[in-house]
């Protein structure tokens, strides 16, 4: 059976930024009658025109999955590699495609359980690519977004893959500081499920004892590798 690539039933998630020309917020009223933003459009990247990888293809084609959404490509910081933290970090901010959950999943997310107010979880799957590999390696992880309060009253919200260290001490993954990831989720049966894959690193640039370079050319080179770098995520 073909893999279901169309959104069907996509739900909504909330998000509070700053408004701008990329991502429009409307006002929505939650259970309790306070005030949300729900974000109407999806922050822009330069990996939302490539096009889906074929191992990701197979894979949603073996778990008869559907609604795949592009969630975030970023480079891990000290902190998502941490054994202490144990979750990745996903600004909500930075998340490509905000409608990634179900009606259900929603509703876990936003209940208002006393104990655990600023802090509910998601049961899924994490599926990671092994490096180097047409390998997929599968996890069990949770789903949970944290409230950051701000001034004036004002929310913004991080979702967090926790149960992550597993997937950092698996020397298969083999995922370190400053790697860059792209992280995609979609359903299969009813169940959340995330694929991750590590982007290869930049070809280092041309080293100094080559003989087919002038001296000029190699500080060029060097001058617009370093260029290259402020176009990476902060950490």
């Amino acid at each position: 059976m073909n893999a279901k690539l169309n959104t069907v039933g996509a739900s909504s998630s909330s998000c509070t930024t700053d408004p701008t020309p990329e991502r429009l917020l409307k006002l929505k009223t939650g259970k309790n009658g306070a005030a949300k933003l729900k974000t109407v459009g999806a922050s822009s990247s330069s990996w939302t025109t490539d096009p889906t990888p074929e191992w990701l293809l197979k894979l949603m084609t073996e778990k008869n999955g559907a609604e795949l959404k592009k969630i975030i490509e970023k480079e891990l910081s000290a902190a998502d590699v941490s054994r202490v933290h144990d979750r990745l970090s996903m600004p909500c901010s930075n998340i490509i495609d905000l409608e990634f959950l179900s009606p259900m999943e929603q509703r876990i997310i936003e209940e208002e359980d006393e104990g655990k107010k600023h802090m509910t979880r998601v049961d899924a799957k994490l599926v990671v690519k092994l490096v180097d590999s047409d390998v997929l390696k599968e996890f069990d992880v949770n789903l949970r977004r944290c409230n950051m309060h701000k001034t004036r009253g004002n929310h913004s919200f991080v979702y967090s893959l926790i149960r992550w260290k597993q997937v950092v001490e698996d020397e298969g993954c083999g995922l370190k500081k400053s790697d860059k990831i792209r992280l995609w989720s979609f359903h299969s049966d009813g169940k959340l499920y995330f694929a991750l894959t590590t982007l290869s690193p930049p070809p280092p640039p041309p080293s100094s004892d080559s003989g087919d370079s002038k001296p000029e050319e190699m500080i060029s080179a060097l001058v617009i590798d370093d260029k290259s770098n402020d176009d990476l995520p902060p950490n």
